[in-house]
């Protein structure tokens, strides 16, 4: 009889992002998750009701690994230009992870004020009204039209074949920064 297989939630999840990474949301799926690890699908199930509470798992890694990068790169000095390139960032190293987050039906943004309540955005709004002098409602809108620009060049890159360098993506950001700012 061979010997049972010692996994757990942690080793599934990380090995199912590195998968997500490489081939996309849409293609994880049971079989190939228990492939990459090695194992049948049986331990998966002990350790997991279905597929569906695997993927929520996987999801708030996917969301944890994002938070970490963008917390890593952003400058309390220029926060939403900082922040804004990171996001275009991620999009342009992580491509399947940044649709599997912000592109796919895992979003739960049904608003514009969705976005703006993010902790990170909400973080660059207030930077701009401590550091700039803006209103919070001045400070809400070029926000959301900075970002709306950062969106689609993410977007843009993480969906087609674009490649753009880092530098051209900071000389964008800060252009479309400095042609909004009052």
């Amino acid at each position: 009889m061979p010997a049972s297989v010692k996994i757990g939630k942690e080793e599934i999840v990380k090995k199912a992002v590195v998968l997500v990474n490489k081939k996309g949301w849409d293609s994880l799926n049971a079989r190939d998750l228990a492939k990459a690890l090695n194992m049948s699908t049986k331990p998966l199930y002990r350790i997991y009701k279905n597929m569906d509470e695997i993927k929520e798992d996987i999801y708030k890694e996917i969301y944890r690994e994002y938070d970490e990068f963008i917390t890593s790169r952003v400058d309390n000095k220029k926060a939403l230009v900082t922040l804004c390139v990171a996001y275009v960032e991620f999009a342009k190293l992580y491509k399947n992870l940044f649709v599997s987050l912000f592109l796919s039906n895992n979003l739960k943004w049904n608003t514009v004020d969705d976005v703006l309540n993010e902790k990170w955005n909400q973080g660059a709004i207030i930077n701009l009204v401590n550091k700039s002098g803006y209103t919070f409602l001045e400070a809400k809108d070029l926000f959301m039209h900075v970002w709306l620009y950062a969106n689609g060049l993410a977007t843009l890159i993480a969906t087609n074949k674009i490649d753009i360098d880092d530098k051209e993506i900071i000389v964008r950001i800060v252009k479309i920064f400095k042609t909004l700012e009052k």
